[in-house]
């Protein structure tokens, strides 16, 4: 069987719409066939999949970002600008529209967490 090529790059901004109906802005961190990453089922080289990482602007994971694996015809556009990941550890580099209750919410989460931020 002949492997699909990828439309989309690693490291590209995109947006897309998960399957509840969200639409999300993210970035292409992994590019994989369906099932390759599992023994038990056969590796579909017809489905391309991509495994975003899009901005968590709520505070709730300090990592940064949430996870999403989504399939090629989900992914509606480029997106225009680059998508950051900005992790608790870089709380002073959110962007504007965080609010002062988020910032003090992030650092007492890293506070807890064994880190103190200033």
């Amino acid at each position: 069987m002949k492997k699909a090529k990828f439309k989309y790059k690693t490291g590209q901004s995109v947006k897309f719409r998960f399957y509840d109906g969200s639409v999300h802005e993210g970035k292409i961190q992994i590019a994989q066939y369906r099932n390759s990453d599992v023994d038990y089922l056969p590796t579909e080289y017809s489905q391309p999949m991509y495994t975003c990482h899009v901005p968590d602007n709520s505070g709730h994971y300090s990592r940064g970002y949430m996870v999403y694996t989504v399939t090629e015809t989900m992914i509606k556009d480029k997106s225009t600008g680059d998508i950051k990941i900005t992790t608790i550890n870089n709380i002073q580099n959110k962007p504007s529209t965080t609010t002062e209750l988020d910032i003090a919410i992030a650092k007492q989460n890293a506070f807890v967490g064994g880190k103190v931020i200033k």
